[in-house]
């Protein structure tokens, strides 16, 4: 079966095609699902943003002027939907423990200490949930995402040079949170891929 043209489809989109927004929200929806859950920790807030995402992009699709790919243009809306998403829940978060909690943070780990504990281990993410929401989020995109300096770059609105700066600071404050936690950072990053990245 020969795959419909991607532009296709969009200019279906923009015409209102049910059929078009069905094939190409099934198209790339898996892949901003993952991209979610994995940055939010949880399956149910990775689906709402899934939801939040596709509705923006189609009601936004005429601002798409193909400057970019598409599936990058897409990404950048998902990575946004889910920093936008964690800021709501860590507000969320931090109303409920001064209410019911007495500000007691330490009954239940706060959104981003689930991060990026995807199958790396509870001090990974405990040594991410220390760095800044910039440079979890350019690991996140490196590691996990497999991208290049160029293709984050494009995404954060930054140039090579500078993803490759802030990066480089990303590892290093990454590392000196291990060491912090009492974790030895070679044994911890040889059992993920947070090791590409971080050598």
């Amino acid at each position: 079966m020969i795959e419909v043209d991607e532009e296709a489809l969009l200019e279906g989109c923009r015409r209102g095609e049910s059929a078009a927004y069905q094939r190409l929200y099934a198209r790339y929806s898996a892949q901003v699902y993952a991209f979610a859950r994995r940055f939010l920790g949880d399956e149910q807030h990775a689906e709402d943003v899934t939801q939040e995402v596709f509705l923006r992009v189609f009601r936004k699709l005429d601002s798409f002027r193909g400057e970019a790919k598409f599936s990058t243009w897409l990404f950048r809306v998902t990575v946004n939907s889910c920093r936008n998403k964690r800021r709501t829940l860590e507000r969320v978060q931090r109303f409920d423990a001064e209410r019911f909690q007495g500000s007691r943070p330490d009954r239940e780990p706060p959104p981003e200490r689930t991060l990026m504990s995807w199958a790396l281990g509870d001090r990974i993410g405990q040594a991410l949930s220390r760095l800044t929401e910039e440079q979890r989020t350019l690991l996140l995109l490196k590691a996990v995402e497999e991208l290049s300096y160029q293709e984050i770059g494009v995404l954060v609105g930054q140039n090579e040079n500078q993803v490759r700066g802030k990066l480089y600071r990303a590892r290093k404050a990454f590392k000196l949170s291990l060491a912090e936690l009492g974790e030895s950072y070679a044994e911890q990053s040889s059992a993920g891929r947070l090791a590409t990245v971080l050598d």
